[in-house]
C-alpha cells in the first residue's frame, strides 16, 4: 500500500477493532499507547512467510493531514518527520486473520518540530483467538516512552459473543490505564474503563448497535469518580 495511508488500518489490528461495528472507545479499537498519527503520506507493506506467520511494515508522516493531500506530501519531504513500527504476528488462516491473530508491534516516532512534540518509541501485544466457533477472548497491552502518547501503560481484556447466526453480537471490555504526564499534567492518575455493546442485525442491510461505557477515575476529568458514557450507533450498507 502507497499513498494516503491510516496507519490504524493496519498497525495493531484484531478481531474487535472496527468502531463501526464493535467498541466505541478507542482502548479497545485502538492500542492508547500508539501515538498513530492522521492520515497522510506511507507506504506499508505485509509479507506471510508461511501460511501461519506474517510481518508487517509501515513508513508514515507524522503529521498526517487527511484535509489537505498536497501539502500532507509538501511536509513529507520538507520536515523529515515519520512514525515507524514493524509488526510480527501469527494467524490462524488468510480468512480469520484478523480473529485468530497474536502479534507483537514495535514503533518509533521522531521529533516533531512544529508540534512541539518529542519523538518516543513503545511497543504493544496483541491476542485474540475463536473458540467454540462463537466466542472471541482478547488481551492486549501496550508500553510507550514519548512520542507524545496520550497513555503510557495499557491493559485491555474482554470477549465477543456471536449470538446466533443472524451476526448479532455482544461484547464487553475492560481497560486499565496509566495516562501520560504530557496528556494530564502532573495529577495523573490510572483510568479504569469498561464498555458493553450489542450489534442487531435488523436487516441485512441495517444494523443497530447500543453500548455503554463506565469510566472511573477519568484521568481528564479529576473532579469526578466516574463518569457514564451511552451511545447509539445505526448503520446502513449497501
Amino acid at each position: 500500500m502507497v499513498g494516503i495511508v491510516n496507519v490504524t488500518d493496519y498497525v495493531d489490528v484484531y478481531g474487535l477493532a472496527n468502531p463501526w461495528t464493535e467498541f466505541n472507545n478507542l482502548a479497545f479499537t485502538t492500542d492508547p499507547t500508539i501515538p498513530a498519527p492522521n492520515q497522510g503520506p506511507g507506504a506499508a507493506a505485509r509479507w506471510l512467510f508461511t501460511p501461519s506467520y506474517y510481518v508487517l511494515g509501515e513508513v508514515s508522516d507524522a503529521n498526517g493531514e487527511p484535509g489537505n493531500p498536497v501539502k500532507a506530501f509538501q511536509n513529507l519531504f520538507s520536515d523529515g518527520e515519520y512514525f515507524r513500527y514493524i509488526e510480527f504476528g501469527w494467524i490462524g488462516s488468510w480468512e480469520n486473520r484478523y480473529s485468530d491473530n497474536i502479534h507483537v508491534t514495535a514503533w518509533q516516532v521522531d521529533d516533531r518540530e512544529e508540534a512541539q512534540v518529542d519523538g518516543g518509541w513503545g511497543v504493544a501485544f496483541s491476542f485474540s483467538r475463536k473458540v467454540l466457533e462463537r466466542w472471541l477472548p482478547f488481551l492486549r497491552g501496550g508500553y510507550s516512552d514519548g512520542g507524545g502518547s496520550p497513555v503510557e501503560r495499557s491493559v485491555s481484556a474482554g470477549v465477543g459473543y456471536q449470538v446466533n447466526d443472524r451476526n448479532d453480537y455482544i461484547g464487553f471490555g475492560a481497560n486499565w490505564g496509566r495516562p501520560s504526564e504530557g496528556s494530564t499534567g502532573d495529577q495523573v492518575r490510572n483510568q479504569y474503563t469498561l464498555e458493553t455493546y450489542f450489534r442487531w442485525q435488523v436487516l441485512p442491510q441495517v444494523q443497530i448497535v447500543p453500548s455503554i461505557q463506565l469510566i472511573l477515575d477519568p484521568a481528564l476529568n479529576p473532579s469526578v469518580d466516574n463518569l457514564w458514557v451511552p451511545s447509539l450507533r445505526v448503520r446502513a450498507a449497501f
